[in-house]
């Protein structure tokens, strides 16, 4: 991969996009993991960090205060416009008298903030920035109308370890990088542990598989050096998201191989 190639194309569709769309900024959530962060970065790079607006949106029963202070650094680096608003107490509220389910509660939140990302994007004249990589969306390990209802996607065609390749390339600080992929859903959630296979695994399978073929259920294939429960593990993932792979989101094509 030819980082700073792929750093050129990513500003060039986002810049098409916010042009084509007479958009006078974009919104993102700052979650102060690596996703976001380099989709802050790109942004604000790509567009100019006066068109960049930042929303930290904590929920402090679920949301470390580490996260927070990882958001508020980089926000701060950029020197982008960003907003803090601790949403836990209107999310309780709301829900206070709904049925109880633990993921239910959790898909709730994520879609919430993202009410929230569009709300001031209308106010401010812009557009909402997904911050999903191509590990997530494959996988399917996204918010239905929550982070996977953005307007575009410009990591959408890089694996999660690609991610961490662009954060490198451009100096993001390494706590960031080093930072377990989280979505925040409940206390001690983190990618890898609901998955049940690592990102350099996953995105070794996924690089090896013919997507579409998974998605008409052809047989599962073997791997070299991969083993095959964890690529069963990862096809059951695709499997029982197919539902959420029908949603037609602008996504920035990198045609990396």
């Amino acid at each position: 991969m030819d980082e700073g190639k792929v750093l050129k194309k990513i500003s060039r569709f986002l810049n098409k996009e916010v042009k084509s769309r007479n958009a006078k900024c974009v919104v993102i959530g700052i979650s102060g993991g690596i996703d976001s962060t380099v989709t802050a970065y790109l942004s604000a790079q790509g567009l100019g960090a006066d068109k960049v607006l930042g929303l930290l949106l904590p929920d402090y029963s679920v949301t470390p205060k580490i996260d927070v202070k990882h958001g508020l650094e980089i926000s701060k680096k950029l020197n982008i416009n960003y907003e803090l608003i601790d949403i836990g107490k209107g999310k309780n509220y709301i829900i206070k008298n709904f049925p109880r389910n633990k993921l239910a509660k959790a898909n709730f939140l994520v879609r919430l903030r993202m009410a929230i990302l569009y709300y001031y994007a209308a106010t401010k004249g812009g557009i909402v920035v997904g911050t999903a990589d191509k590990s997530e969306l494959q996988l399917g390990y996204f918010t239905k109308y929550g982070d996977g209802g953005a307007d575009i996607f410009p990591i959408a065609d890089l694996y999660k370890t690609e991610v961490r390749r662009i954060a490198r390339y451009m100096k993001i600080p390494q706590h960031i990088i080093e930072k377990r992929s989280s979505a925040r859903l409940w206390k001690g959630q983190t990618a890898e542990g609901e998955i049940g296979v690592s990102y350099e695994t996953i995105d070794k399978i996924l690089d090896q598989i013919n997507f579409e073929k998974i998605l008409k259920n052809s047989p599962i294939p073997e791997i070299v050096g991969v083993d095959q429960k964890n690529v069963r593990t990862v096809i059951e993932w695709i499997k029982n998201n197919r539902h959420k792979h029908e949603l037609p989101i602008p996504r920035c094509k990198l045609n990396l191989k």
